[in-house]
């Protein structure tokens, strides 16, 4: 069972000690997915284990459905 300190998750990573894990646009997006949704709702609903060692072209990817995610979040509490 993982500590739970630094380094554990890149989820905690960003959202609790406030480290660079992705890139600055990446992490920006991932701390603005936290007002929206709890943490667990995106522990689910994100792969994290895909996260471990992404070329720049997943991590593209990565960024785009997060970004997605979260328009789609805002839309719906627009309404």
């Amino acid at each position: 069972m993982a500590a739970g300190g630094p380094g554990d998750h890149p989820l905690k990573d960003i959202l609790h000690f406030n480290m660079h894990v992705f890139d600055d646009e990446c992490d920006a997006i991932i701390r603005e997915l936290s007002g929206h949704m709890s943490e667990d709702a995106m522990y689910d609903n994100i792969d994290w284990y895909a996260t471990f060692s992404m070329s720049e072209a997943q991590l593209a990817d990565f960024k785009a459905k997060l970004s997605q995610k979260l328009t789609a979040l805002k839309d719906s509490r627009g309404k």
